[in-house]
């Protein structure tokens, strides 16, 4: 079974233990205000929460019968499938997230307050139940808002950074770090096209990024390509491999991005002059597949000791390369992979929920360590997920200025 099928039957399961719990308080809420009418509207809203869970369902059984086409179907090639099963899933699973950071911390409070739950009983539940469906209601109108906010809106964010002993020349200098393009059916020429437009509108002196340029296979290694080669940055282009790279045929990309001016390199330096000073970056390979060695990465942080500005870029950001990469005297570590959770659970723009973090505690935006700055790059496309909720495709700018030694 392809692994983007299996994915998704797996997190099937974990999905639909989030809906149990949310029925069990949708139901005692609704008993609870709207006495015997509760049994009517729970008979309305089944039916709606068994269709947002029939795309697992439905996968199985067209799987069965056609394996090729559910794969097609399953990874966005069949439009009307993905508006019909997958988008109203996730949808669904956005709205069922956000509500279980609420059932959690409802009951938490009742397990914590447990004797005075006891003493206002009456009362506990009948002011938790309107909590809930308040909640709820609310989240109807808002889920579906955002989601199609952050699924078609990429922002910038930006970072000044600054270097002991920088030279003069590089003050000011200015890196625009992106990743994941992800070229596929859902991320084509329309999408690739403003984004790039985003990029050059910041006018970068060089444009780094992180892995990942398409999803699968070899049918939009030429879309991905063209979307990245027409970014201009005065001092070029620089990308690293990525998973999805690595699972498409990585020699393939290299040539697409060869024919149009990227540099793509599998653990290399590379070195930029700047009116005598020097930015040396260091193209990694840190993917599920390959991870670079202690020993190689201490090599190319030797050669690359004599740059004035030095940079590492992989794809993915474990905590040991984080560390290495400080202790070796990087001065920017720029990866992607994550998506900044893609789909993220949250409140009031904290997200203490989010699927990326059971591999890293860097899941989106800067970090400050002090001698080095990580970035960790949302980016652009989508895996497994047609949609982004709480995690927008973004540009980010580091613009470098000089210290004091």
């Amino acid at each position: 079974m392809p692994w983007i099928i299996s994915t998704h039957l797996t997190f099937g399961i974990g999905i639909a233990l989030f809906y149990f719990y949310f029925f069990f308080h949708l139901r005692s809420s609704l008993k609870i205000l709207a006495g015997e009418n509760a049994g009517y509207i729970i008979k309305a809203v089944v039916p709606l929460l068994i269709f947002l869970n029939l795309f697992p369902i439905v996968t199985i059984a067209v799987y069965l019968l056609n394996p090729s086409f559910a794969t097609s179907a399953v990874a966005g090639y069949i439009r009307q499938f993905d508006h019909l099963m997958v988008v109203p899933y996730w949808l669904g699973f956005a709205f069922v997230g956000q509500m279980f950071l609420l059932m959690i911390v409802l009951d938490a409070a009742k397990l914590l307050l447990y004797p005075v739950y006891v003493r206002y009983k009456v009362q506990w539940l009948r002011g938790k139940s309107y909590i809930f469906l308040a909640a709820a209601i609310f989240l109807t109108a808002y889920v579906p808002a955002k989601v199609y906010f952050d699924t078609n809106t990429v922002r910038i964010v930006g970072k000044e950074f600054t270097v002991a002993g920088l030279p003069v020349e590089l003050d000011g200098f200015r890196i625009v770090h992106v990743a994941d393009i992800q070229a596929d059916p859902r991320t084509r020429e329309t999408k690739l096209n403003r984004y790039v437009r985003k990029i050059n509108k910041l006018e970068p002196d060089v444009v780094v990024h992180s892995g990942d340029l398409v999803t699968s296979g070899k049918r939009f290694i030429e879309m991905g390509a063209g979307a990245l080669g027409s970014v201009d940055a005065r001092y070029g282009v620089f990308a690293c491999v990525g998973d999805h790279d690595y699972w498409s045929g990585s020699d393939s990309i290299q040539t697409a991005l060869a024919n149009r001016g990227v540099i793509y390199r599998d653990n290399k330096n590379e070195y930029i002059d700047v009116n005598g000073a020097t930015v040396g970056i260091s193209l990694v390979t840190e993917i599920y597949s390959r991870s670079i060695s202690d020993e190689k990465l201490d090599s190319l942080a030797f050669d690359l000791a004599r740059a004035d500005l030095r940079i590492i870029v992989p794809h993915q950001v474990p905590e040991r390369l984080v560390d290495r990469a400080k202790e070796r005297g990087y001065h920017l570590f720029l990866a992607g992979h994550t998506h900044g959770g893609q789909v993220a659970f949250g409140i009031a723009g904290r997200l203490p929920i989010q699927g990326s973090r059971t591999e890293t505690p860097y899941v989106t935006g800067f970090f400050d360590l002090g001698s080095m700055l990580v970035s960790v790059n949302n980016g652009l496309g989508l895996t497994l997920a047609p949609i982004r909720f709480q995690a927008p495709a973004e540009v980010s700018l580091i613009t470098v200025r000089r210290g004091h030694s």
